[in-house]
C-alpha cells in the first residue's frame, strides 16, 4: 500500500474502532462517479477483512450521465454476483425523487442558478433523508460520503454528528483528485475489478476532468460540460432555449421524444416566468453561450445511442 492508501484506510479504521459496524449500519453514498466509487471499493475491503457488512445507497435522481448510471447498476449487480463482496454487503437502497427535474421546471421553477439551487434539494436530499428517517427509526447509522475538502469550502470536514443515532463522515476529505485516481487504481485492483477502473478513468476523459454531476445541470463549470457527450448536450441547449424562450411545450415534446432522458409525468406547463427575466446576470444564459463557444450545436444527433 502507499502511504495514501493506508493513510485513507487508517481512517475507516478508526472509524470500525469508534463506530462498531455490529453497533452501527454503516452506510455508503454511491454515486457512481470516483469519489464515491474509491470509498465504496476500500469500505468493502475493510468489511472484507474485519467480517463485518456495511449497507450501500444509490439515489437516482434521474440526471446521472448515462455512462456513469449504467456503470452504477454493473457495480451493484457485480457485487450482488461475487461471494466475496455479496457476503459483506447487507442491503443495497436505490432512492428516487417524487416528481422529476423536469416535472418541477414545467410547473414549478426556473432553471438552477448559483443562488437558487432548488435542485439538489428535491432531487438528492429529500428522497435521502426520507430513507434515513426510517434506518433510523431501527439502527444507529453511520453514512460514508465522497465528500473532499478541494472541492469546495462547505465540505472541509471529516465528522458530523446530527443526532445520537446519525453521524456523517468523509474519509476522503483531505485527499487530492490525484490521490483519489491513485486510491481506486489500487483499491479495484486488490478486489479484482479493475473494469470499475478502467470505465471510469475512460468517462473522466483520463482524469482532465474534475467533477461529474447532471447532465441538465446549469451550475457545472466548462470543465463538466466537455464530460458530456456532444449529443446530449445539444440536447441540454435545446431545453434551456425552450424553457427561456417560453416555448415550454417543446420540451414535453422531447420527453416523448426521449423518454429515458427527459422523463415528464406533468402535463400542466408553467407559462409565466418565475426567474424575473434579469437575463444579463442569469447563470443560465451564461451556459447557453458556454455551450455556443463550444460549437456543440452544429453535432449530428445521436441521443437514441446514449441511451440503453
Amino acid at each position: 500500500m502507499t502511504s495514501i492508501i493506508e493513510n485513507t484506510y487508517n481512517k475507516l479504521l478508526e472509524l470500525y474502532k469508534a463506530y462498531n459496524p455490529h453497533e452501527w449500519l454503516w452506510l455508503v453514498s454511491y454515486s457512481g462517479g470516483k469519489d464515491s466509487t474509491a470509498l465504496l471499493l476500500l469500505t468493502l475491503k475493510l468489511a472484507h477483512e474485519k467480517a463485518f457488512k456495511v449497507s450501500i445507497v444509490y439515489n437516482d435522481c434521474g440526471g446521472d450521465l448515462p455512462a456513469i448510471r449504467a456503470l452504477v447498476f454493473d457495480v451493484l449487480d457485480f457485487i450482488r454476483q461475487h461471494s466475496s463482496l455479496k457476503s459483506v454487503v447487507k442491503e443495497v437502497f436505490i432512492t428516487r425523487p417524487e416528481r422529476s427535474f423536469f416535472d418541477y421546471l414545467l410547473t414549478k421553477y426556473s432553471p438552477p442558478r448559483w443562488n437558487f439551487r432548488w435542485c439538489c434539494k428535491r432531487l438528492k436530499e429529500y428522497p435521502f433523508k426520507r430513507l434515513v428517517r426510517e434506518l433510523v427509526k431501527i439502527y444507529r447509522v453511520l453514512n460514508l460520503v465522497g465528500n473532499r475538502a478541494e472541492e469546495a469550502r462547505w465540505r472541509k470536514w471529516f465528522i458530523k454528528r446530527v443526532s445520537e443515532n446519525l453521524v456523517y463522515v468523509a474519509p476522503l476529505s483531505d485527499l487530492k483528485q490525484e490521490e483519489v485516481w491513485l486510491l481506486l487504481r489500487e483499491t479495484s485492483r486488490e478486489l479484482h475489478v479493475e473494469w470499475v477502473y478502467q470505465k471510469l478513468w475512460k468517462i473522466y476523459k483520463e482524469g482532465t476532468i474534475k467533477r461529474s454531476g447532471c447532465w441538465f445541470c446549469t451550475l457545472m463549470g466548462l470543465d463538466g460540460l466537455l464530460l458530456l457527450d456532444p449529443d446530449l448536450m445539444l440536447l441540454k441547449y435545446e431545453i434551456l432555449e425552450s424553457w427561456c424562450s417560453g416555448r415550454r411545450e417543446n420540451i414535453l415534446e422531447l420527453s416523448k421524444k426521449y423518454p429515458e432522458l427527459v422523463k415528464v409525468s406533468v402535463r400542466r406547463v408553467l407559462r409565466e416566468y418565475p426567474c424575473g427575466k434579469n437575463c444579463k446576470n442569469c447563470q443560465v444564459r451564461l451556459v447557453r453561450e458556454a455551450i455556443k463557444t463550444l460549437h456543440l450545436y452544429k453535432t449530428p444527433r445521436n441521443i437514441e445511442g446514449l441511451v440503453d
